[in-house]
């Protein structure tokens, strides 16, 4: 009968979940348990016994093994292995001598079947390798530290900003070997912060001189680390260059209130400035004087030498007017060749006089641009404050009718405001009156202009353009009627015309089995701010039928500079209906960064001024450049109006410009043309090709030019 402690042990060996046998010198076995037992029937059908020798167990190549062990065992002592079971286990093996008397008994082997950790380390060792390739393929930099703020770890790229071959080498350094002190102790301080608040991101944006004298912009975050139990062991951050989008947003910035071309203030700072000479002057009870400066016959000079020189000479045009005026008076642009001048603390109306001759003498000197010498000369209209008006629309709106006096009386002149000035005003009423009765009279009508994916080629949108067929004047653009209808009230019916006309187009499109496509249309300030905007957009989508996901809104960037709450309300109900909005013309007015964010816009539209000479114009390259990095950096898709030859194309192109609109793919067509060009498209036959004429029976050859092919 076995003793109690034979008893214990036995129950010990067959307790276990590992493999035990124990063999004697001649490989016979002197002892196994049940797990070993069934492992050896299983797998190799022998019916084990005490006694039996390890060859008559195994297959040869694992029998030929049990001599190896004993010679390692004996010369080295215990020692571990590995085995591959036949059914893909793994095996360790723990290989003991056993020793009675000091001298070798035999060999006692402890299995243990390990398969769910090699698997585990397996898995570990691919998330590692995963990990390690993910860090340092990105471009941003990471780094972890323990809680003494001493490196354990690092990417390969700030490994190589550190100065470092290898990213094992910055285990164990600190801030203070890698950064100058100064950097060094806030470094340490940031950690500390993080770590001691627990839960806390710090985010922070920096300057950072680079070997080659380069300022770029640094922006780093730090996150506390964890272990197991939620203790903070340390922290890890990364940092990323921001310079190109730093350099975007202050490029927007100054497109808000300065004009790109010449940096003069724009009409949004204007309007700030005015503002204040106004208030002022009213204190102090003297005046304030507008001259509106035009040159003359600045066009012939685009149209001989280009717009590359045309610019130059708005540039120099520029410099010498700031030169010529005093440092409490005002020079700005107001559009292409117009400038505007505001004279303040004026005591006399002659003094205005004086200086309208200062400026024109500043202009009558030539003006070198590119090798070519330019005499020009200019136009100046003046009003006066308080006399000829008391707010500074009425006041700039007068100063421009006195140019135009002054345009008609042999250019090269100025004149002061007068009350019969107001003969536009009289054409103005006279369109006014036409105006409403376009709708009822059927004069108004809509061009379709495709808009094209740059990467695909795809048309992906049409563009909703108004015309006007006036019975005397002929094709009525636009940019002619569309201010006289917001001033007396008439754009609201216009508008609504122009979003049901062009939905139910867009839709009778689609049921004829042309593939679809959105419809883009304009929509004005006073348009947007209409009671019950979103509603009508609500019930023309439903009375035609159009998806709101084929349409989308163009609005301009005067929507979004009064009642932010109200706007954004409105924007949001827009959204949630499932509509496209885009910024139009952007670049020429307010260019705000932030409303672009809070508004959550999907797109921008790239003005036409920009465009015509962005492959040969650096200030219209920077411009081009800004918007659409900056739109990158938020998400926006980016569409380009008024690209006319290959070398605009190409430029968009390389630096990822989504869409395009404009005469190098396709004019304006007529409603009955945009069929048979969108099947003929979605055909594959061509997607850049020269554009049709209208077929509009209703129009001569030469109203018809000009109304398919006009711009907006």
């Amino acid at each position: 009968m076995p003793n109690q402690a034979e008893a214990n042990l036995s129950a010990l060996i067959e307790s276990t979940e590992d493999y035990i046998c124990s063999v004697d010198l001649n490989c016979r076995l002197i002892l196994f348990n049940r797990r070993f037992q069934r492992h050896v029937e299983e797998n190799y059908g022998v019916q084990v016994a005490v006694g039996m020798r390890t060859e008559d167990i195994f297959p040869p190549e694992r029998a030929a093994l049990w001599p190896q062990f004993f010679k390692r065992a004996l010369s080295e002592g215990p020692f571990r292995v590995e085995n591959l079971l036949l059914d893909g286990h793994t095996l360790e093996m723990a290989i003991n001598p056993i020793i009675a008397d000091g001298e070798a008994m035999g060999l006692s082997v402890f299995g243990k079947d390990i398969t769910e950790r090699k698997v585990a380390e397996e898995d570990l060792y691919r998330s590692r390798q995963m990990l390690q390739y993910i860090l340092d393929t990105i471009p941003q930099r990471v780094f972890w530290k323990d809680r003494n703020s001493t490196y354990r770890g690092c990417n390969r790229a700030f490994a190589t900003d550190a100065g470092l071959n290898n990213p094992a080498e910055i285990i164990g350094k600190t801030d203070f070997e890698l950064a100058c002190s100064g950097s060094a102790e806030r470094y340490r301080a940031d950690d500390k912060l993080v770590m001691e608040k627990g839960t806390a991101r710090l985010n922070y944006d920096e300057t950072q001189s680079r070997p080659d004298g380069r300022l770029i912009w640094l922006r780093t975050s730090k996150l506390p680390l964890h272990d197991q139990e939620g203790k903070v062991t340390g922290i890890i951050g990364t940092y990323e260059d921001i310079t190109e989008r730093k350099v975007a947003e202050e490029r927007v910035r100054f497109l808000a209130y300065y004009d790109a071309l010449t940096g003069l203030p724009n009409r949004t700072l204007l309007q700030d400035r005015l503002a204040k000479a106004l208030a002022g002057a009213l204190r102090r009870k003297d005046k304030v004087a507008f001259l509106f400066l035009d040159l003359d016959r600045f066009k012939d000079i685009n149209d001989l030498f280009g717009h590359s020189v045309g610019d130059l000479l708005l540039q120099n045009v520029a410099e010498r007017l700031k030169s010529a005026v005093r440092k409490q008076d005002t020079v700005g642009r107001l559009s292409g060749d117009e400038f505007l001048i505001v004279l303040t603390n004026v005591k006399k109306i002659a003094y205005a006089s004086v200086a309208a001759e200062r400026f024109m003498h500043a202009m009558s000197a030539e003006f070198v641009i590119q090798g070519h010498s330019l005499s020009i000369s200019c136009s100046i209209g003046i009003s006066m404050f308080p006399e000829d008006g008391m707010d500074s629309e009425s006041l700039l709106k007068n100063a421009d009718a006195a140019m135009y006096r002054a345009k008609e009386s042999g250019r090269n002149n100025f004149r002061f405001f007068t009350e019969d000035m107001n003969a536009q005003g009289v054409e103005r009423l006279t369109l006014a009156n036409d105006l409403r009765l376009a709708l009822d009279k059927k004069e108004l009508f809509l061009v379709y202009q495709p808009q094209m994916n740059i990467a695909t080629g795809t048309i992906i949108g049409l563009e909703a353009l108004l015309r006007w067929q006036h019975p005397t004047l002929g094709i009525v653009l636009p940019d002619r009627f569309i201010r006289i209808a917001e001033n007396c009230g008439l754009i609201v019916p216009i508008g609504e015309w122009v979003l049901r006309t062009a939905c139910a187009q867009a839709r009778k499109w689609q049921d004829e089995g042309i593939p679809a496509v959105s419809i883009a249309i304009n929509v004005s300030t006073v348009q947007f701010r209409q009671e019950n905007f979103c509603e009508l957009i609500r019930r023309v989508l439903n009375e035609t039928g159009l998806d709101p996901h084929y349409l989308e809104l163009e609005m301009t960037e005067s929507i979004f500079l009064a009642d932010a709450d109200e706007t954004l309300s409105v924007i949001q109900e827009l959204k949630a209906m499932g509509l496209t909005l885009a910024i139009d013309d952007f670049g020429t007015g307010y260019s705000n960064f932030n409303y672009l964010r809070q508004f959550r816009i999907s797109k921008l539209k790239i003005d036409r001024s920009f465009i015509r000479d962005v492959a040969v114009n650096p200030d219209y390259v920077a411009i081009t450049t800004a918007i659409i990095s900056m739109a990158k950096s938020l998400n926006l898709k980016v569409i380009a109006e008024g690209v006319e030859d290959e070398a605009q194309m190409s430029f968009l192109r390389a630096h990822q410009c989504d869409e395009i609109q404009g005469y190098y793919f396709s004019k304006p067509l007529a409603v009955d043309k945009v069929a048979a060009k969108l099947r003929r498209h979605f055909r594959g036959l061509t997607c850049i090709d020269s554009p049709e004429p209208s077929a509009m029976n209703t129009l001569s050859p030469l109203q018809l030019e000009s109304a398919v092919s006009s711009p907006e």
